[in-house]
């Protein structure tokens, strides 16, 4: 039996292969790569298929949406997920990037009025404090997280020694000249 591999459909695997029920959710990585696309883009402001935003008269057209969505993609792509969680975190990191800039350029629109400025403004700033937050998330997920030990109490035996402040070491180890 061939493997069908049209726009939507997965590839088939003859009965007699599969080794366990989770084979049946088996898809060609085309079909998984179309997925992240329309994934990725259902988060953009992107014009309606008149070429307009429902909020603007400004005709983007085609080639601006393509260039949004390439944009999207590679934002998605330079956060290089590792696996489901950060494929996940990545997804919502650029729908977050998307949101922000949108509410900065509604703010900078001509003819709004002192409160539509401000409201997108705070928009903007809470957009882009959560971004903050899934980038260290991200980070923290992926063990780049600063560290920190508080140390509260000491005990110093009579004659002994004690080291108070920062503390680093270097992992060099010198050779005596050979």
């Amino acid at each position: 039996m061939d493997n069908i591999d049209d726009d939507c459909s997965p590839p088939r695997t003859p009965v007699e292969q599969m080794k366990s029920p989770s084979d049946l959710y088996l898809v060609s990585p085309m079909a998984e790569t179309r997925e992240k696309i329309r994934e990725i883009t259902n988060l953009l402001f992107l014009p309606d298929d008149d070429g307009k935003y429902d909020y603007s008269e400004e005709d983007v057209g085609a080639e601006e949406r393509r260039a949004k969505i390439s944009r999207a993609m590679e934002l998605y792509q330079s956060l290089n997920p590792a696996d489901g969680s950060e494929g996940m975190l990545a997804v919502q990191m650029v729908g977050t990037h998307s949101a922000a800039v949108e509410c900065l350029h509604r703010a900078a629109e001509v003819n709004q009025t002192p409160e539509a400025i401000n409201m997108a403004l705070n928009q903007a700033h809470k957009l882009m404090a959560l971004y903050t937050k899934q980038l260290s998330a991200l980070d923290k997920h992926r063990g780049k997280g600063q560290q920190k030990v508080t140390v509260e109490h000491v005990n110093v035996a009579p004659g002994g020694q004690a080291i108070v402040g920062n503390v680093e070491t270097s992992r060099k180890i010198e050779l005596d000249g050979k």
